[in-house]
């Protein structure tokens, strides 16, 4: 589900617990990192000298984070870098004897909630969901969008809907007071409170120079998808060479559109079947001819979204363009 995880162990005892969890989320193929303090001198854990400084870019960066410990460690720790339930990573904390987990931020859309009923389940431990629709078995907008890879347009009119809900009321085309419209063009609002979700059925794959910024990149792809009259909610995933995983302008852009941001290797690029519109410079620089196109077939085909044999030019929607530094192409899973 994950598929970059940060475990943070505070103790002996916590790094026991905590290599558990690790051996279990790599099982299910995510990339992970561990951290515990220095004097602990845990085997394969990297040295946590500042909680708050790995914290600042693991927030940003990582899609999950497990603290074993006390909860108020983690609460402490990630409060002054929480910024949205849509955007926030899944964040859960285990106790140190590996009892119970407890998601404590981006239960739904984060899929936290999920992520502690897998490892509870795996670790033989008890997961403790405290958000309202799951305590009451209320069907959850929000959740039902992630798993159908749906962006949420109106956050705010999740309240509306779910409040509704809880109280037993009906929404959808049972009542004009609110419901929510599937639709590529969010625009339609039939209730009183509109709820939009939009299919991600798009992947977009980008090659830049270093130092582009988010905000030079968000106006490329903005502008382009403006000129197609696409909505930039229909953006499933942005795709890159794994050199440029760390690239702050793609991992805020990624952030800002409320995506996960994919890299693969150049072999990997290079293993993806196509016409491609090569560059001897870029092959020179990173090993592969062309960045954009090959990164986003190659990102919906290892996640799963095309099969294996895919052609890029079957479902491309838009080749590569060239801005100042940036690459982008658009390709389609819906066909």
């Amino acid at each position: 589900m994950h598929k970059t995880v940060a475990v943070f162990g505070f103790s002996s005892r916590g790094v026991q617990t905590g290599t558990q969890i690790i051996e279990v989320v790599r099982r299910g193929g995510a990339e992970v990192e561990a951290y515990a303090p220095a004097r602990l001198k845990a085997d394969g854990w990297k040295d946590l000298f500042s909680l708050s400084e790995v914290l600042e870019k693991r927030m940003l960066y990582m899609d999950a984070l497990v603290f074993v410990g006390a909860a108020g460690i983690a609460v402490r720790g990630i409060a002054p870098f929480v910024k949205s339930k849509l955007s926030d990573p899944a964040v859960l904390v285990v106790d140190e004897q590996g009892q119970y987990v407890i998601p404590i931020l981006s239960g739904h859309v984060g899929g936290a909630n999920a992520f502690a009923r897998t490892l509870a389940r795996e670790i033989g431990a008890f997961p403790v969901i405290t958000t309202a629709t799951d305590g009451t078995d209320v069907f959850s907008v929000d959740t039902y969008a992630r798993q159908q890879h749906m962006a949420i347009v109106e956050k705010d009119e999740i309240k509306h809907l779910s409040g509704a809900l809880l109280a037993g009321e009906p929404i959808g085309a049972l009542t004009p007071e609110c419901g929510f419209l599937i639709t590529p063009d969010p625009v339609s609002t039939p209730f009183s409170h509109t709820l939009h979700l939009v299919p991600q059925d798009l992947v977009v794959g980008i090659g830049c120079r270093r130092g582009v910024s988010a905000e030079q990149l968000y106006q490329w792809v903005s502008d382009r998808f403006c000129e197609k009259h696409w909505s930039l909610y229909r953006i499933r995933a942005i795709a890159s060479i794994d050199v440029k995983r760390e690239e702050e302008g793609l991992c805020l852009l990624a952030k800002r559109l409320q995506v996960p941001f994919l890299t693969y290797p150049a072999e990997e690029l290079l293993k993806q079947q196509g016409d491609f519109q090569g560059s001897g410079f870029v092959k020179d620089t990173v090993g592969v001819e062309n960045v954009c196109e090959r990164s986003a077939l190659c990102a919906a085909v290892r996640e799963g979204w095309l099969p294996e044999n895919s052609r890029f030019e079957n479902f491309c929607l838009l080749p590569k363009l060239k801005g100042e530094g940036m690459t982008l192409a658009v390709l389609t899973l819906s066909r």
